[in-house]
């Protein structure tokens, strides 16, 4: 009955990362200039709230029944479903998981990873039915429970994915110091004063001041970030965009006419 709930409401989690898929792919408008990415992301959280619902009230239903000692023998029809879930949710995860991971969606790998969880909560699920038909029936309650603890271990971990990306998360540090040494190597720039970035779904949006020469014209420095801009999110195509602010190097002396 736990594991049939918990597949149960894989059907809302599913729907649920289908509405996100949808809304973060809609480009950016005037109320959303960055797009609406983070929509998967939210989409993860839901199915994250979905896991703790469901591992709350699979453990309240286990520690009921231990509690008033109602144990009854599972059948084998219990056992042969316990298979099955075990065989199609490997498959669902291995599948699901690629696609996540080749179109970078948190909402479709926290899935994958709903996905991963059914398979162990079955396999617990198996052995508990195993050893409850044999001999011990209070396993089964107590098998009930574990599929509780390992669902809500899974939703603390979706939750803590992507909270990075709900609270405007930087860039990972090795990633900022690959960019910044990046744009630091190219034409025109004196220096690198600070980079700075936030995450937007799965794309990042980056602001850096870089120093030039103090003489040149607004046109070259416009032109200076522009070629910036192009060549960084060329190179990095998590990049969705950076803003290249010009700052003077007052220290050169001025360029030869």
């Amino acid at each position: 009955m736990a594991d049939a709930l918990n597949s149960l409401l894989d059907i809302v989690a599913n729907i649920i990362v289908w509405l996100g898929l949808r809304i973060a792919v809609k480009p950016p408008d005037r109320d959303h200039p960055y797009g609406h990415g983070n929509a998967d992301t939210l989409a993860a959280v839901f199915v994250a709230i979905i896991l703790f619902v469901t591992g709350a009230y699979i453990g309240r239903e286990a520690v009921d029944t231990i509690r008033h000692g109602d144990f009854q023998k599972p059948t084998y029809l219990a056992t042969a479903a316990a298979l099955f879930t075990i065989l199609l949710k490997s498959i669902l995860y291995k599948y699901t998981l690629d696609v996540g991971r080749k179109f970078k969606s948190p909402a479709v790998i926290a899935n994958a990873r709903d996905h991963i969880s059914d398979v162990v909560v079955s396999v617990g699920t198996l052995v508990g039915i195993l050893v409850a038909q044999l001999k011990y029936p209070i396993l089964d309650p107590i098998a009930g429970l574990w599929v509780a603890v390992f669902i809500l271990k899974q939703g603390v971990r979706i939750i803590r994915d992507n909270v990075h990306t709900l609270m405007s998360g930087s860039p990972e540090p090795h990633l900022q110091s690959e960019i910044q040494d990046f744009i630091a190597g190219l034409a025109d720039v004196v220096e690198v004063n600070w980079l700075k970035g936030r995450m937007v779904g799965q794309d990042y949006y980056l602001d850096v001041a870089i120093l030039v020469k103090g003489d040149i014209t607004v046109r070259e420095g416009h032109e200076i970030a522009h070629v910036i801009r192009n060549a960084v999110t060329d190179k990095f195509p998590e990049v969705a965009d950076i803003l290249v602010h010009v700052e003077p190097d007052e220290d050169l002396p001025p360029s030869k006419s």
